[in-house]
């Protein structure tokens, strides 16, 4: 199913036992996604954020009530290539991530040789201890091939990580 809620859309994909949302805009006051919690209930919910460039207040609170709806039909929740907004609330708000489990996420990174500033896809589980101990993986330069590096605090990035 494929939809469009406010400036966000949303393509649900999967059944009953397992579904993979994919989010793809604005999460702000038109997008309701609260509200999306009776389609996509499944025993396994993946929702892909990569696409979520912006979030405001009222977005991040329908956001904490979708969260909370699916746990509480026992949904087993991991978030996916969470982007640099999404990164944002769920270091600011514990309740951003609720029970869920983040399994990758966006990064801003800098090219120190050909100075690319880019999101760069960190998958948690293969950078797990040097995330929580707050040491960014040094990347390879999509462009040119040379080191990359966290372009932002690592403790501030990823907090989160560290908190669960």
């Amino acid at each position: 199913m494929k939809g469009t809620r406010g400036r966000l859309e949303v393509a649900i994909e999967g059944d009953a036992s397992s579904r993979r949302v994919t989010l793809v805009g604005r999460i702000d006051e038109a997008a309701h996604v609260d509200e999306l919690a009776p389609e996509i209930a499944a025993k396994e919910v993946v929702i892909d954020t990569a696409g979520v460039y912006f979030m405001n207040s009222v977005g991040v609170r329908d956001w904490i009530k979708l969260l909370r709806a699916l746990d509480q039909k026992g949904a087993a929740i991991v978030l996916e290539g969470c982007s640099e907004p999404m990164v944002s609330q769920l270091n600011l708000i514990p309740n951003a991530r609720g029970n869920a489990s983040v399994s990758s996420l966006h990064a801003p990174y800098l090219c120190d040789a050909c100075g690319l500033d880019t999101a760069m896809l960190l998958p948690i589980d293969a950078y797990a201890d040097e995330l929580r101990a707050m040491k960014p993986p040094v990347l390879r330069c999509p462009e040119c091939g040379g080191s990359m590096r966290l372009a932002d605090l690592p403790e501030r990035y990823f907090t989160f990580l560290a908190e669960h």
